[in-house]
């Protein structure tokens, strides 16, 4: 291709007078173009403005990771987190939240105290340390020493000044304990609440770190391809990092003067570079073929940035608003999870439509390919052949797609929903290998007991009502009453691990139990939280699901001014949801194919899937749908004959949308498969929702569908025409 692409005009190829704007009526073209010509023309100056932002932001966003917690799993005013709050401030003693250190020898500790002697001398002065109970010095019935004697619990209370303290100081502990060299072979684990975060969150980092460099190779290949260039092949990495500096260094100051979890870095790192993956690919083939047709740079850009720029942003803003949804739940980790989602999906939109232009035309032809090398054109030919057959049997075609999805769909309808335990930290790990040996000698549930806190002339009482129960292991009061309450603690253990159903359904009774007996009373402890957790993730699921649902139907209406289309995507939608929750159940719940992901199914879908995953999943599959139906609403606002625009549109947006799937996959199973479970659990439902979207969705559904309607796609009510603004996707 001979088109010289760099402006000023003056130095470009000739053009078409009927493809030049009128430039004594810019105030009155469409403001995306306008932004197009800015970025265009001012390119030097944009460039350097988003240079200038990268590296003010690079500090902070280079230690974000400092400035975020590793707490906020509490679901707020629940009981748990009141029982919690009162732990604290009344009965730190009882060590609730106390990191236990799991001595194991292979001679009972009365033959042989030597080893817990040292390790309780040593973890006086340790690192995250704030006491050491010494497990010799206190009566047998505390149940800190096994029944066999060769197995001992260490309690130890972690320093802390706030619940972000917590897991850092587990893991100091954790560094510590496993320098120390104990006597005749014992070894000594550190586990509890705060050690598994902390292991968590260091596997959720280096997952992070390995997933980056596992994607990169093949991403890069596949940009390659897609781009058909190797410079227009980094364009989407340079959103990216222009994006995530900026995304990543807000994210820094926000957890600077708010709580803020570290698991939001590494869903805004997934996201940011799947979506600028998208947008890239959108802008940069629209672009491309702006320039084919005779325009200049600059006018490619303005056109590029009224059609495609325009679909990426309404894309961004469907996406942010899904998001937006999860504020709903009263919990900070979730929160934190969309928030710097949003932040990500907003910076790479901005730089999208920013950035983007000006290096597009500072780069000149090099953006472009050879016509003998231009795999678009043929791309298209093969997508037009394609959606005329499924046009020319639409009913069949749609059927076809239909029974795949709902065939898939099927087993979310016995999906069960839990929160993980100590078992979601692999094995090998401290907080992981300690639970296992605590739990082969005190029983399941010795690792997470249930703390009710009552009126001291109640307790008795309350461990009656405990004791009675077939799910509890053994109940009794730990605490003296507090001076200022008169209230005590009652532990309960149970017979079941903290991630088991039974367990659940124990907590559930105790409520109602003990509620009934002496009102007064108040159940947590880990297994309460996780109870509690999940009841408000369920409970908050169908406001935030249908507040989802509304935005999209709004945006929808307002974009495509089409009641048929707004309904019809949100039906495609949620079939297309719905086929990712029965794959997620098929895997995590049932284990077919868990064994492929190096993991071990827990017997049950994480209870933050359904909204978590209903959000993103919605906001994805806006993404491609929103990019898709504004290529055919031009084409038909072109031609007016629907049939054509169904055609062309879905031509013109194949290749884009199959190969910005392909990469997006590549990224989310990367994410996916290198980290613990939830993180697993949200790449590759991920990954398996791209994939029926960019196939089932958009090569049969969407065509056959549209087909069947025909000019009824774009019925409207007279009285909602006359109130509906106008989005013009044709120029």
């Amino acid at each position: 291709m001979t088109i010289n692409a760099d402006p000023p005009d003056a130095h470009s190829a000739p053009v078409h007078p009927e493809h030049e704007l009128d430039h004594l009526d810019r105030a009155h073209q469409p403001w995306f173009a306008r932004l197009g010509r800015f970025a265009a023309r001012r390119r030097k100056r944009v460039m350097l403005a988003w240079l200038l932002v990268a590296l003010l932001a690079a500090p902070l966003a280079i230690t974000v990771e400092h400035a975020l917690s590793g707490a906020g799993w509490d679901a707020a005013g629940s009981t748990s987190a009141k029982v919690r709050d009162e732990l604290r401030r009344d009965f730190p003693q009882v060590g609730a939240e106390s990191a236990v250190v799991v001595v194991h020898q292979d001679v009972p500790v009365s033959q042989d105290p030597s080893a817990v002697r040292q390790l309780v001398a040593d973890l006086a002065g340790a690192p995250g340390a704030a006491q050491v109970v010494d497990p010799l010095s206190i009566p047998p019935e505390a149940g800190m020493v096994s029944q066999d004697g060769r197995t001992i619990l260490v309690p130890v209370d972690l320093w802390a000044k706030q619940d972000a303290d917590r897991p850092e100081s587990a893991g100091k502990l954790i560094d510590f304990v496993d320098k120390v060299s104990l006597p005749n072979g014992a070894t000594a684990e550190v586990t509890g609440e705060w050690a598994v975060w902390s292991d968590f969150n260091k596997a959720n980092s280096e997952a992070l770190h390995f997933a980056e460099l596992l994607s990169g190779v093949p991403t890069m290949i596949l940009l390659v391809v897609a781009f058909g260039a190797l410079v227009a092949a980094g364009l989407p990495l340079l959103l990216a990092i222009a994006g995530m500096a900026v995304s990543f260094a807000v994210l820094h100051l926000i957890g600077i003067g708010t709580p803020t979890s570290v698991w939001s870095m590494n869903f805004s790192m997934m996201i940011g570079l799947a979506v600028g993956i998208d947008y890239s690919l959108f802008i940069v083939s629209r672009y491309r073929e702006e320039r084919e047709d005779g325009k200049s740079a600059t006018e490619a850009v303005a056109a590029t940035l009224n059609t495609a720029g325009k679909a990426v942003f309404l894309s961004a803003l469907a996406v942010v608003l899904s998001l937006g949804a999860i504020f709903v739940v009263p919990v900070m980790v979730f929160r934190s999870m969309a928030l710097g989602m949003i932040l990500s999906v907003v910076a790479v939109a901005f730089a999208s439509l920013t950035l983007l232009p000006a290096v597009l035309v500072a780069l000149g032809d090099r953006v472009l390919v050879k016509k003998e090398k231009d795999h678009d054109r043929g791309a298209e030919g093969r997508w037009a052949r394609w959606t005329g057959k499924a046009l020319k049997r639409p009913g069949i075609t749609l059927a076809i797609g239909l029974a795949v999805l709902l065939a898939l769909a099927a087993p979310a309808l016995g999906m069960k929903l839990g929160m993980p335990g100590a078992r979601v930290v692999d094995e090998g790990r401290s907080s992981r290998d300690g639970y296992d040996q605590l739990v082969a000698a005190f029983g399941p549930g010795a690792a997470a007991p249930i703390f009710v806190t009552v009126p001291a002339g109640e307790a008795p009482q309350v461990v009656a009502i405990a004791q009675a129960d077939r799910g509890v292991m053994d109940a009794r009061v730990v605490a003296e009453p507090a001076a200022t309450t008169g209230r005590t603690v009652v532990r309960v253990t149970p017979t079941t691990p903290v991630d088991d159903q039974a367990t659940m359904d124990l907590v559930t009774r105790l409520r109602e139990d003990v509620g009934a007996a002496v009102p007064d009373a108040l159940v947590g402890g880990p297994a309460s939280q996780n109870h509690d957790l999940t009841d408000v993730l369920i409970g908050r699921a169908p406001l935030a699901i249908g507040a989802i649902m509304v935005v999209a139907f709004v945006l929808l209406l307002v974009v495509f001014r089409s009641l048929t289309i707004a309904v019809s995507s949100i039906f495609l939608n949620l079939i297309s949801v719905a086929a990712s929750f029965g794959f997620a159940t098929i895997v995590f719940q049932h284990g077919i194919g868990a064994g492929l992901l190096g993991i071990h199914h827990q017997g049950f879908v994480d209870a933050w899937a359904p909204l978590f995953f209903f959000a993103l999943l919605f906001g994805l599959s806006m993404d491609y749908n929103l990019f898709l139906l504004a290529a055919i609403r031009e084409r038909y606002e072109d031609t007016e004959d629907t049939q054509r625009a169904i055609r062309d549109g879905i031509a013109r947006t194949g290749r884009p949308i199959t190969n910005a799937a392909l990469i997006m996959i590549v990224v989310f199973v990367a994410f996916g498969v290198t980290g613990p479970i939830p993180p697993t659990e949200l790449g590759v439902t991920l990954a398996l929702a791209v994939l029926l979207d960019a196939t089932v969705i958009r090569m049969m559904l969407v065509p056959s569908l549209m087909g069947l309607l025909g000019d009824r796609n774009w019925w409207l009510p007279g009285w909602l025409d006359r109130r509906l603004p106008k989005v013009e996707f044709s120029h």
